[in-house]
């Protein structure tokens, strides 16, 4: 076998230094974070040089997979495994690369892979040449690749296979082709049934892609989704069939309307959740009565109630609320009730006490805004929102200074005011968000 000259290797670019046997080091060691993920992405992109330098260093010559971290083995299988089918002989690949070479020829990229030479094909010596050192090196990965699966166990090198599976799927189409090709090289290990279901999963993604006129037609038969898929698929038994189509929904994670079923299905569950947080939600009293409801115990909820009543109108307090539901709150209560041609009860639902502590804040009660802040950053009350919580403090912080700074605050008002306001402060600063405007609506 021919080896090639170091020297030029460089010279054609085909070769970094660091990656020669005997010199093998770990991919963390031998790049910086940049270098590795550019050779990724070109790796993703079918450069075979690219892909023989990760496999080198993801498992390196002198490396044992005992002494390894179960990352590292998942890296390691992950590249070696990607690389070794790129590099697999078959017709398909042939196929491939002849139109890779007439792509190169126009320019249109910058690699070439030798795969089914034709008898017309000139090549350089330095082409020549290299394509015996990549046979060389071919073997050589297939070997390190034996060596790294008889090292690690078999769970890890399934679950290095399930990673890659669920990368690529998640790509959309393109990642999907990938999965498909990769599914049926046997390094990759995969079941008939899952090759079937990636072919399938393929099939399905571009098809939309074709008609909405994106991609051309195949020019080959052999380059057909559909009848590939089709071929996969009739060579499984019934169950096998069955399974296959599980496997495929799976798979096709990436579709847009897979996507917007499980959106709209997140959005119903999160609704049943919010109105499951919204039945834990109750006015407190400090007493039973027969004229009261009966609440929960924290009184949080009946002091921003009090403010509420007193910043709309129905009660006017000479010392302040006192976080007693006693005759006072009901009396108010029973007047709000009143105004809105409703029965004169004294006591609200968790609805009407929502409400109500909106509508104060919604009338710049700093108070209000701040307690309305509290039920969307805990999720009593409303569905949990940082961005409404956010907003709600912001524009009581921005009321409290306004109110403060005014004359028409009686004694008592004012002195609880002193009081929320570091509490609004600290919060406001605490939650801060920069995409959170005065114009964000609270309470809607």
């Amino acid at each position: 076998m021919v080896r090639i000259a170091f020297g030029a290797l460089v010279a054609l670019g085909l070769m970094a230094g660091p990656a020669l046997a005997g010199k093998e080091k770990t991919c963390s060691s031998q790049y910086a974070l940049e270098d590795q993920l550019l050779l990724e992405w070109a790796a993703l992109g079918g450069d075979p040089h690219a892909q023989m330098a990760i496999a080198q260093c993801a498992f390196p010559a002198s490396a044992k997979a005992a002494k390894m971290t179960p990352d590292e083995i998942s890296y390691a299988v992950r590249w070696t495994t990607f690389a070794l089918c790129e590099a697999e002989i078959s017709p398909s690949h042939d196929q491939r690369d002849l139109r890779l070479r007439a792509l190169k020829e126009d320019a249109n990229i910058s690699f070439r892979r030798f795969g089914g030479l034709r008898k017309n094909e000139k090549l350089n010596w330095r082409e020549r040449e290299f394509i015996e050192y990549r046979q060389e090196q071919n073997a050589l990965l297939a070997e390190r690749r034996a060596r790294l699966v008889d090292e690690a166990s078999e769970v890890d090198v399934a679950l290095a296979r399930n990673d890659l599976a669920d990368d690529l799927s998640r790509m959309g189409p393109a990642g999907l082709l990938k999965l498909a090709e990769l599914s049926s090289c046997p390094a990759f290990g995969a079941s008939k049934e899952f090759e079937a279901a990636a072919w399938s999963a393929a099939s399905e993604s571009w098809r939309s892609a074709q008609r909405a006129g994106v991609y051309g037609q195949a020019q080959s038969r052999e380059y057909d989704l559909p009848t590939i898929a089709l071929e996969k698929t009739n060579a499984l038994s019934a169950p096998e069939r069955r399974l296959a189509a599980r496997e495929k929904q799976r798979l096709m994670r990436s579709d847009p309307k897979r996507i917007e079923a499980l959106e709209t299905r997140l959005s119903d569950l999160e609704d049943k959740a919010a109105l499951r947080r919204l039945a834990d939600f109750s006015i407190p009293v400090a007493h039973a009565s027969a004229d009261a409801a009966p609440f929960g115990d924290d009184g949080a909820v009946t002091t921003a109630l009090q403010f509420a009543l007193e910043t709309l109108g129905y009660v006017d307090f000479v010392s302040g609320p006192d976080n007693d539901y006693g005759p006072t709150t009901r009396a108010a209560v029973a007047r709000m009730k009143t105004s809105r041609n409703e029965p004169a009860t004294t006591t609200l639902s968790d609805l009407e006490t929502r409400q109500t502590i909106c509508r104060a804040a919604l009338a710049d009660d700093p108070v209000s805004l701040y307690h309305v802040a509290l039920m969307y950053k805990t999720g009593a009350g409303f569905p949990q929102s940082d961005v409404k919580a956010a907003a709600a403090l912001a524009r009581s912080q921005t009321t409290m200074i306004a109110k403060l700074g005014g004359d028409a605050l009686p004694d008592w008002k004012r002195a609880a005011y002193n009081e929320y306001a570091p509490r609004i402060r600290a919060a406001a600063e605490k939650f801060n968000r920069p995409d959170v405007g005065a114009a964000t609506p609270v309470c809607d």
